[in-house]
C-alpha cells in the first residue's frame, strides 16, 4: 500500500467543468489522494467511466433525488454511493451546475487491491462520509494532476457492471495497467490497428 504525504496541488474546478467524456479520458494518469490522519494514501487513476443522464445513470431523465443530488451540484465534488448495502464507489462530478453528470473512478495503480471502484475506495479508506466533499481544495480527498497519460495507450470501450446502455463506449483505461478492473482485448486490438485515411 502506498501511503505518503501529499505534495501536488489538486486539480482546479475548471478541469471538471467540461464535457463528461472529456474528463473521463483526461482524468487517466491523475492521482486520487485521501488524507487519513497524518498520512496520504494515493493511487494513479488508470480506469474511469462517464455517466450523464443516460439510462444507466443514477440521474437518468435528469430526475433529482436525495441520493443523486450531488450530481446536479457544482463540478469538482465527490459523489459517493453505496452498492450491495456495504461497498462504496467514488465519482467526480462534472459539467456545469444543474447538469447531472459524473465520472466513476474504476481503477488505480500504485496501491494494492485497487482494481475496481469498490476495491479502490476500500484500499484508500474512502467512505460515504466523504460524499459531497470538494475535490478541488486538497483538504481530505482530492485529485492531483499526476503523470499525464497522453503518451500511453488509452483504450475506449463500453462500460461494465450495468444492465442498460451497455452499448455506449464511455469507459476509458490505460492498456497494461494492473489497476484496470476488466480489460477488453477486442478494443485493445482495434486500438493497435493503423489509422486509415479518409480520401
Amino acid at each position: 500500500m502506498n501511503a505518503r504525504r501529499a505534495e501536488a496541488k489538486p486539480l482546479d474546478r475548471s478541469f471538471f467543468a467540461r464535457p463528461t467524456l472529456v474528463v473521463a479520458r483526461e482524468i487517466l494518469g491523475c492521482e486520487l489522494c485521501h488524507r487519513t490522519g497524518t498520512e496520504v494514501r494515493r493511487g494513479r487513476i488508470v480506469e474511469a467511466e462517464a455517466y450523464t443522464n443516460d439510462a444507466a445513470s443514477h440521474a437518468r431523465h435528469a430526475r433529482k433525488t436525495p441520493r443523486n443530488a450531488v450530481m446536479f451540484g457544482p463540478p469538482g465534488h465527490a459523489y459517493i454511493y453505496t452498492i450491495y448495502g456495504m461497498y462504496v464507489c467514488l465519482n467526480a462530478v462534472t459539467e456545469e451546475e444543474g447538469v447531472p453528470a459524473a465520472v466513476l473512478i474504476r481503477g488505480l495503480d500504485g496501491i494494492d487491491g485497487a482494481a475496481g471502484p469498490a476495491r479502490l475506495c476500500r484500499a484508500l479508506g474512502i467512505t460515504r462520509a466523504q460524499n459531497a466533499v470538494d475535490l478541488t481544495t486538497g483538504d481530505t480527498l482530492w485529485i492531483a494532476p499526476g503523470r499525464p497519460a497522453s503518451a500511453e495507450r488509452i483504450i475506449q470501450t463500453t462500460r461494465i457492471g450495468i444492465r442498460v446502455a451497455t452499448e455506449l463506449p464511455w469507459r476509458f483505461y490505460l492498456a497494461g495497467s494492473s489497476g484496470v478492473s476488466k480489460v477488453d482485448r477486442k478494443a485493445e486490438r482495434a486500438t493497435d490497428m493503423p489509422v486509415r485515411r479518409v480520401r
